[in-house]
């Protein structure tokens, strides 16, 4: 009895570090580097886990075969001089976004995607390419270019609100692009730091004014960035990004108020998923709105928000 008492404990410690180890094989799923001869400089582990960083856009890319699904939640206010507080259990009661994306790997450093959010009902059609791959001794930095264009299916009475009542409906109206560059670096096991900037770009918008300054609202935003991550351990660590908009409409509107998105967040890693529980001002979860509509403000008791995003891979 004692004998099969042992044998059977090792049985399922043998089934059980097979199952660890295959939820941990997941995490590496997504990673595009592949087996290299001797010869080529071996490319380090991979800088981030997910291919999105709250609200910034990553460097990576999943494996050839290989889709990422993922979801994301943004609630309303906290502060109750917004819309929260209390009574909408400080923003839960509310969503002021919902995400929803599928991320394909095509070949080794390019993948392809589709998006929709709640928000403008965009539905997004995305790409990515990593030219650049940091490697352990060589190349000090990775880069990628990503491209979005979306469009909004709403119906004509909310897309033109605020328009002369006989704007004419144009389908062209309801595209809008993204186009951005990332350049990041791994520093050590600890700290990643990314540097993004690109260009926002709406096919319509309303011909706003500034009064403080008479610039009009701009179909063209340009933007730079920042994003990174501190890590606790293998599996978890503190997140964050921000966005700077070179917009003169947006510089000093007192009418309109606009604000400059700020993240930061937990992230962890939990065998196959990536978890990321967040704050930021940014109402928004799609690029297309973050970049030109953020105006909530973390200075001001209702500018923040609770937002959540968890993603899965699988092989296809």
């Amino acid at each position: 009895m004692y004998s099969k008492s042992l044998v059977f404990a090792g049985i399922t410690a043998l089934c059980f570090n097979s199952f660890i180890a295959k939820g941990q094989d997941l995490l590496h799923m997504m990673d595009s580097a592949q087996n290299t001869p001797a010869t080529v400089k071996p490319e380090l582990a991979p800088t981030w886990k997910d291919t999105r960083l709250i609200d910034a856009q990553t460097t990576k890319i999943p494996a050839p075969a290989v889709m990422e699904f993922r979801i994301m939640h943004r609630f309303g206010d906290v502060g109750g001089n917004g819309n929260g507080g209390f009574h909408t259990l400080y923003g839960f009661d509310i969503a002021s976004d919902i995400l929803f994306s599928f991320e394909f790997g095509i070949v080794k450093n390019l993948m392809i995607g589709i998006s929709r959010s709640k928000q403008q009902e965009l539905i997004d059609l995305t790409a990515k390419y990593k030219f650049l791959t940091q490697k352990v001794d060589g190349m000090p930095i990775s880069a990628a270019i990503y491209e979005d264009i979306g469009t909004s299916p709403q119906v004509n009475a909310s897309f033109y609100s605020g328009a002369p009542a006989n704007t004419p409906p144009n389908f062209a109206d309801r595209i809008s692009y993204f186009s951005e560059l990332i350049v990041d670096r791994r520093f050590n096991d600890h700290i990643s730091i990314e540097l993004l900037g690109g260009l926002s770009h709406r096919n319509y918008v309303l011909a706003n004014v500034n009064a403080d300054n008479n610039a009009t609202d701009e179909n063209n935003i340009p933007f730079a960035g920042i994003a990174g991550r501190f890590m606790f351990n293998k599996h978890s660590g503190i997140v964050f990004d921000y966005y700077y908009l070179f917009s003169q409409y947006r510089t000093n509107n007192t009418a309109s108020p606009y604000s400059l998105p700020f993240s930061i967040g937990y992230e962890v890693e939990t065998g196959g998923h990536v978890f990321e529980i967040n704050f930021t001002n940014a109402s928004f979860l799609d690029e297309n709105n973050i970049i030109p509509n953020t105006q909530s403000s973390w200075l001001k008791n209702e500018g923040f928000k609770l937002g959540f995003s968890i993603s899965r891979v699988f092989n296809l």
